[in-house]
């Protein structure tokens, strides 16, 4: 069964990438969880108070403030990952089923894919992984 949180992030594939974006015409990372939430009927502490750097402006405090603590698993469909690029906390990403098959996939809006993306949550990205955070979206 597909998760209801990865059901609603799907909805977004192909939106152009907006920095600080948080509508269907233009989504960022942080944006494209916080509106699968919304589409969910759960409404979320806005997080878009970040600059260009967003592990200086609280990102990783905010996705606290909305999910609680991070749990200590491994990423399941439907979890948040909180992740790097370089050492800090830069972006946030959907934890998927890669269409139907047995691996998980990434959804995220990805600057440098200039839109809201899914691909398979490979060794690269998994070594971004910083935190997983969960919520039930009901």
């Amino acid at each position: 069964m597909i998760s209801p949180l990865v059901k609603s992030a799907r909805k977004y594939l192909g939106t152009p990438f907006k920095h600080r974006g948080l509508s269907p015409s233009g989504l960022d990372c942080a944006g494209l969880v916080w509106l699968a939430y919304h589409d969910l009927g759960v409404t979320l502490p806005d997080v878009r108070i970040y600059g260009r750097e967003p592990h200086k402006d609280g990102l990783r405090d905010a996705v606290i403030r909305a999910f609680g603590m991070p749990v200590d698993r491994e990423p399941s469909p439907g979890d948040v990952l909180l992740m790097r690029f370089n050492r800090e906390p830069h972006h946030l990403a959907i934890v998927g089923d890669y269409m139907g098959v047995r691996e998980q996939s990434l959804i995220h809006s990805y600057g440098d894919a200039g839109k809201v993306v899914e691909h398979r949550l490979d060794p690269f990205w998994r070594g971004r992984i910083m935190e997983v955070f969960r919520r039930d979206p009901r």
